[in-house]
């Protein structure tokens, strides 16, 4: 639900913070910067912060999502848990599992289950709590949840901000001669399928991501990925591009009659949002890969 406003010439040079909450009961001040940090206002389409004074006739946007509390239901699943502490929770995502509901249909996710194993997530949006970032539902591997509203918006700012280290393993087809391979192109969505991705120079967001080479098998080869930019499915996108697709990769690749994606979130790196301690997790190389690798090398 997303509401508008025109700033009246009583509400020039107000804090963006103070106008919404005097405009807007059902919300608290702590809700509303919570709402302003997470980029769900704008003023004139243009991210504020919370102490931003207002200008006559500007226009205030804000994007609230209905509470459903009663959307996530229970799913019995025991998700392994790497890390957990009072204000994060890292675990190892299988190959398969959607993070969060995409709709009310839909509740055998990660989130159901941690739920349903009585973890605490945060509540800054109420239908994907705990969510800092995700992984699609064929990815695999290391993956960060928030437990406490302190935690998330700390730890959504380092996503932002690029300091969280990223490494992923991957097994695509083809052959390759170069030890690295570096792709600097940019991603827009694609206008004939709003699903997908695709490498565009217009209205796109830039795209960094670098490839090493870990081994060479039998038409195809490991990599070792390092995203430095975090976009959707940036990773299948430049792969598909420089036609060198992943294994299993319905969306991006080929029919190779592979079912399970072979994308794997191998090491996930953050500051810790309460000591600042730098610290590094690690998803250890999964069955399909090693089985793949021992049939190809």
């Amino acid at each position: 639900m997303q509401k508008r406003f025109i700033v009246a010439i009583e509400g020039g040079g107000r804090r963006l913070d103070k106008f919404l909450q005097q405009n807007i009961d059902s919300l608290s001040r702590t809700k509303i910067n919570t709402l302003i940090k997470t980029g769900k206002v704008t003023v004139n389409g243009c991210l504020k912060k919370p102490s931003y004074l207002l200008k006559e006739k500007e226009e205030v946007a804000i994007s609230v999502e209905e509470e459903q509390k009663d959307i996530l239901k229970p799913y019995d699943f025991t998700v392994k848990i790497i890390y957990e502490d009072e204000d994060i929770i890292v675990v190892d995502k299988p190959s398969g599992l959607t993070v969060h509901p995409p709709n009310a249909q839909v509740q055998n996710t990660l989130i159901n289950a941690l739920c349903n194993m009585g973890k605490a997530l945060s509540s800054v949006s109420h239908i994907r709590p705990g969510v800092v970032h995700r992984l699609d539902k064929g990815t695999s591997g290391v993956m960060v949840l928030a437990k406490n509203n302190s935690s998330h918006l700390n730890l959504i700012d380092q996503f932002k901000q690029r300091t969280i280290k990223k490494e992923y393993l991957a097994i695509c087809w083809g052959k390759i001669d170069r030890d690295k391979l570096t792709v600097d192109l940019p991603i827009a969505r694609d206008k004939n399928n709003r699903l997908k991705m695709r490498v565009s120079f217009i209205d796109a967001k830039s795209a960094y991501t670098e490839f090493f080479v870990i081994e060479r098998l039998r038409n195809s080869v490991l990599f070792s990925i390092k995203p430095r930019t975090g976009r959707m499915h940036q990773i299948r996108v430049h792969l598909k591009f420089i036609e060198h697709p992943i294994i299993g990769d319905t969306k991006y690749g080929i029919n190779d009659g592979y079912k399970e994606l072979f994308l794997h979130a191998h090491k996930l790196g953050l500051y810790h949002p309460h000591t600042n301690e730098f610290m590094e997790f690690v998803s250890p190389m999964p069955e399909r890969f090693e089985k793949f690798i021992g049939e190809h090398s």
